[in-house]
């Protein structure tokens, strides 16, 4: 494809998706489970065409923005990869985001087009200078009352004239917003397929592979790891709206899936709800991925007792895509893994020097793969430093190369002066048998500034309470960092990506829940 790591020679998405048209036109693309349904390479290509086609008649540019919000389906890919094959800018948001998130997101981007979802009950006002388009599941389904099919049925399904340089913007896409508002970040076309190559490196996923996507198909970890690598490297990609307990184990024996998406969340619900489910009952499966959020190490280890299914701990960030990941064959338990091929990952102390080995500090990544700017409220970019993008993870590299990640700078709680980190006490707490989740926040107190509380959900038939986690934390933690406050919930809030909402935790314990 021409990226080697040294020499470059510009690859386009409209280049890509016309070679596997031509090279494997009757292979599956995507699988579309919940749907029902399946489309080719080629299929995918002549219905990309058709888009580019439209966006080209309503003259749109390399400069315009055509913001998509949709649903993992076939329908949004056809939008999703027509829009990268044209050339325009993609602005991708997911059919659940909240309306008021929507409204701000198509204003942020100055949107030129808008195509949502039919089921959709949008305000078309509050972007009114923008060409607003519905769709619904029209693949397959030549009688659909759908205004973009109606613009797409008759137009050609040949197109030749891809716009701009690798230089341009590829898409637009936003920080998960667990403390603050979603930030905007754009991602170039040249660092997009970098991005895309340094995953697939790897992961080691080719084109005999077969990937299940779960996650929502706007998240840029999602659409690297599963979306955007499954047209670049030719594997069939199978899609789902989103995960299921009870489907997932019929899901990967009935496919023969050689690599499933995860996230933390998702990985605790099946070791504290088993499903039927063993190494052996699918053969084919090399290792499920773990990413957006901190996996603790018991809950590793006991999927891997469970299930005997490894799993993959890697990591990254929207500014940067993903930045390291374990390698599958040299997998190391409690690390994120090693820098990926187009990253330089360091840490840094508070006075700017790097770091030695094992010495804890501030991580910094840069190279050819990374955003480029923020996104402002007011239309201006906060272009990245070209000497490195301070992540805010805490955080060390081993003598072998491997990052070990320690917590959140921001998440730090300052208690008298002394910097805790949350992400040690929650470990302690995980180790408490009664205990199947549980996260740890810095909580406003009057004396020492912040005190320490931890939110557990403790396991089903589990008779657990405060006195007993404290007194289990006494055993292997100083008193400054033993919890001096622990909340019971049923379960912990999350955003959209899975992360814990931290923000709604201190609104729950201001409440007195």
């Amino acid at each position: 494809m021409g990226l080697d790591g040294q020499h470059y020679t510009y690859v386009n998405w409209h280049t890509i998706i016309e070679n596997h048209s031509r090279h494997q036109p009757d292979k599956v693309f995507i699988e579309s489970l919940d749907q029902n349904k399946s489309i080719t390479f080629r299929e995918m290509c002549e219905w990309c065409n058709r888009f580019a086609n439209f966006l080209k008649d309503i003259g749109m540019t390399e400069r315009d923005k055509v913001t998509l919000i949709g649903k993992n389906s076939i329908e949004t890919m056809i939008i999703y990869f027509g829009t990268l094959k044209y050339g325009a800018i993609l602005n991708p948001v997911f059919s659940e985001e909240s309306e008021e998130n929507i409204y701000r997101i198509t204003n942020l981007a100055e949107t030129d087009l808008i195509l949502y979802d039919k089921d959709l009950k949008l305000n078309r006002n509050r972007r009114a200078s923008a060409r607003w388009l519905t769709f619904s599941e029209f693949y397959g389904n030549e009688a659909a009352d759908d205004q973009l099919w109606e613009s797409l049925n008759s137009r050609p399904m040949a197109f030749s004239g891809h716009l701009g340089d690798y230089g341009d913007t590829a898409e637009i896409v936003y920080t998960s917003g667990t403390t603050e508002l979603p930030k905007g970040i754009l991602i170039p076309r040249q660092a997009l397929l970098y991005m895309v190559d340094e995953i697939s490196d790897r992961t080691g996923i080719g084109e005999k592979d077969r990937v299940l996507e779960y996650r929502a198909y706007n998240w840029l970890s999602s659409q690297l790891l599963s979306i955007l690598t499954s047209m670049f490297k030719g594997n069939t990609l199978y899609f789902a709206k989103k995960f299921s307990r009870t489907k997932f184990p019929g899901w990967l024996k009935k496919y023969d899936i050689t690599v499933s998406s995860g996230v933390p969340a998702v990985l605790s619900m099946l070791v504290n709800e088993p499903v039927d489910l063993r190494k052996d009952d699918v053969p084919s499966l090399r290792f499920i991925t773990s990413s957006s959020a901190p996996l603790p190490v018991e809950t590793h280890l006991k999927f891997e007792e469970m299930y005997g299914i490894p799993i993959n701990q890697m990591m990254g960030m929207s500014e940067a895509g993903w930045m390291v990941g374990n390698p599958p064959a040299n997998r190391k338990v409690g690390s994120v893994g090693l820098p990926l091929k187009h990253k330089q990952v360091f840490f840094q102390n508070e006075n700017g020097e790097r770091c030695k080995a094992g010495e804890v500090g501030e991580m910094v990544v840069t190279g050819k793969s990374m955003g480029s700017c923020y996104l402002k409220e007011n239309g201006s970019l906060d272009p990245f430093p070209a000497e490195g993008f301070i992540t805010g993870d805490l955080g060390f590299m081993d003598a072998e190369g491997y990052i070990h990640i320690t917590g959140r700078k921001k998440d730090l709680i300052i208690r008298g002066g002394i910097n805790i980190s949350p992400m040690e006490i929650t470990s302690r707490v995980m180790e408490h048998p009664g205990v199947q989740e549980a996260t740890t926040v810095g909580v406003p107190d009057p004396i020492y500034g912040e005190e320490v509380a931890c939110f557990v959900v403790p396991k089903a038939q589990a008779a657990i309470d405060s006195e007993e986690i404290i007194g289990h934390c006494r055993k292997s933690l100083p008193d400054f960092k033993v919890p001096k406050k622990v909340v019971f919930l049923s379960s912990l809030p999350r955003n959209q990506r899975g992360k814990v909402a931290k923000n709604e935790l201190l609104k729950l314990f201001e409440k007195g829940t």
